[in-house]
């Protein structure tokens, strides 16, 4: 038993030399990149162009009025109230 021990050691230590020396690494360099080409375009013919600019129309105007009327009577108090909007365009 004292015999195998250093006996499977030694193998092991010559197979994985002998491996050592059999590797081969392949190393492949990056293809260059490719070649770039800058296009510019023409700058484009000259044209006229029309623009009408319409005046503003005038905003819509709303407008509220509120009436509140108290009245006393014998019976008590009675209160009318009214609300009035008026939209202008």
């Amino acid at each position: 038993m004292k015999l195998l021990i250093p006996a499977v050691a030694g193998l092991l230590l010559a197979s994985l030399a002998a491996c050592e020396r059999t590797s081969t690494t392949v190393v492949k360099e990056p293809p260059p990149p490719p070649a770039t080409t800058v296009v510019t375009a023409p700058p484009p013919a000259s044209s006229s162009t029309s623009v009408t600019i319409e005046p503003q129309k005038p905003a819509e105007t709303t407008t509220t009025t509120r009436t509140r009327t108290t009245v006393d009577t014998p019976a008590g108090s009675a209160t009318e109230r009214k609300t009035t909007t008026t939209t202008t365009k």
